[in-house]
């Protein structure tokens, strides 16, 4: 959609409409605007200082078409001669915020953060506008600036820790539809466990056992989001993979599960089983438990591997025959020349 027309002017950047705009009767601002949206989006808000060269923008800008929707996005020019350290502080702060949570949030959420950092920006710009130039500046209008400062300071990392728990909220929500996929998965697993080359007992067990695994992964996730206890998840690691991170979590809940009824059956892990009729209760619940705790599950299977040391026992390994504290030493005694 075009806003103008914007014949002979290529590319118009901030400073482009700020000299347009200070111009009198402002004869190219309106052609300068509308090219200036044609190329960076729709602008939503807009602040032009009178004092000096300053200027910023809200833009509302169309996403490339492979993720669709629209971003939104602050466009900023001002003089540095009038500004001072702490507001340029300020402004790359909020800059900071701006393109870290442009990728990571989507729609609304994005657009209130863009607008807070927008408000922040243009309350700034406004405190510069009314001051003096810094060579004649009094005390109390430096305080005034400095004080401006440390609240757009404030407000910019109240806006981020908004921004940070929305974008942990969005990738929780990422990470549980992958939960569901990978129990997509996992029923695929337990329908192609019936052409296992095994007795029918042991090929319904290896599926209600890939069942009740990565059910008992769902259910540990779901256990700690009702108690309010974080799940680990990184947000900036990309949708893709925090999707593939939840499929994972019910796969590798099915596969402890499966792998524990193989441990057992083999007599790796000593465990009494109960009676046939109930074999199947068994190996299901002990299954669930795997794929409830991963921990439990990884500990357990470590201790049936031979040649590993129990991680319970601090004692070293052994290294002589028959000994438990080092090699085998020669005594007195094996030092005599035999007769």
């Amino acid at each position: 959609m075009k806003y103008g027309n914007a014949a002979g002017v290529e590319s118009p950047s901030v400073h482009d409409l700020i000299v347009a705009h200070q111009k009198e009767g402002r004869p190219d601002f309106e052609r300068l605007r509308a090219a200036f949206q044609d190329e960076q989006g729709r602008i939503l808000e807009e602040y032009y200082a009178l004092e000096f060269p300053a200027a910023l923008l809200l833009v509302a800008q169309e996403r490339k078409r492979r993720s669709g929707g629209v971003v939104y996005k602050t466009r900023l020019f001002y003089d540095p001669a009038k500004s001072t350290q702490e507001f340029d502080d300020v402004f790359r702060s909020a800059r900071r915020v701006e393109r870290k949570y442009a990728v990571l949030l989507r729609g609304r959420v994005q657009e209130i953060v863009t607008r807070g950092l927008y408000t922040t920006g243009a309350h700034l710009l406004a405190v510069l506008d009314a001051m003096p130039s810094r060579e004649v500046r009094s005390q109390e209008e430096s305080a005034r600036i400095s004080a401006a400062a440390a609240s757009a300071k404030k407000e910019t990392r109240q806006i981020e820790d908004y921004a940070s728990v929305a974008a942990m909220k969005s990738a929780l929500i990422r990470y549980l539809s992958g939960i569901f996929l990978g129990a997509i998965a996992v029923a695929l697993a337990v329908y192609a466990a019936v052409l296992l080359p095994l007795p029918d007992e042991q090929r319904s067990s290896v599926g209600f056992c890939l069942a009740c695994g990565g059910i008992g992964a769902m259910v540990s996730v779901m256990v700690r989001i009702t108690n309010r206890r974080k799940v680990q998840i990184d947000m900036d690691q990309g949708r893709f993979v925090t999707v593939l991170s939840g499929a994972f979590r019910s796969i590798i809940g099915a596969v402890f599960g499966a792998v524990v009824f193989v441990l057992v059956t083999g007599g790796l892990l000593p465990i009494a089983t109960s009676g046939s009729g109930e074999k199947v209760l068994f190996f299901a619940g002990l299954a669930f438990l795997a794929g409830f705790s991963e921990r439990w599950a990884q500990d357990t299977i470590v201790r049936t591997l031979p040649g590993l040391p129990d991680a319970a026992d601090p004692r070293p390994p052994e290294t002589g025959p028959g000994k438990e504290n080092g090699p085998v030493k020669a005594g007195p005694s094996d030092t005599r020349p035999s007769s």
